[in-house]
């Protein structure tokens, strides 16, 4: 049975190497590492949480709040990460699902309410349907040889 948990400091290793394996941009798994660190740190304007099955971690999800806390929020869905032995399985779309109503208890807490997620991804990545399918995300423009190719910038009105 799989369960959402925020991550800690024990667990960045762990993730780093998820992430490592995921994505190019980082050069390296201490590369990969520094960046969580550092993200990890930037609580509460970042936020991850893990999908753990047993001990094991399968995969993370990490948002960002952007332009300030406001009472109408804005939040982007900056990465999801899922173990190459896990995908297929839901994951992705269980913490889509899980990390959203803790980001939405936590704006609560404080007062603020989400008005809009912002998800930037490659415009020929499959995830475009998970984004629609989970947050009702639409795409709204193309950046034009951003990281590894064009993006595509995907909005959720709420």
């Amino acid at each position: 049975m799989l369960k959402i948990q925020s991550l800690t400091k024990k667990d960045i290793s762990a993730v780093a190497k998820i992430a490592n394996q995921c994505f190019r941009g980082y050069g390296s798994f201490s590369g990969a590492k520094k960046w969580l660190s550092c993200n990890f740190g930037a609580y509460p304007r970042m936020q991850y949480f893990l999908a753990k099955e047993k001990d094991e971690i399968l995969g993370y999800i990490l948002w960002l709040e952007k332009g300030g806390f406001r009472k109408e929020a804005v939040w982007e869905l900056e990465q999801i990460a899922i173990k190459e032995t896990a995908r297929g399985r839901g994951v992705a779309t269980f913490l889509i699902e899980q990390s959203l109503k803790k980001i939405l208890s936590y704006l609560k807490e404080r007062g603020s309410k989400l008005k809009t997620i912002e998800v930037t991804t490659g415009t020929e990545n499959q995830a475009q349907r998970l984004y629609q399918k989970t947050l009702n995300a639409r795409p709204e423009a193309v950046i034009k040889d951003f990281f590894r190719g064009d993006e595509v910038i995907m909005i959720a009105r709420l």
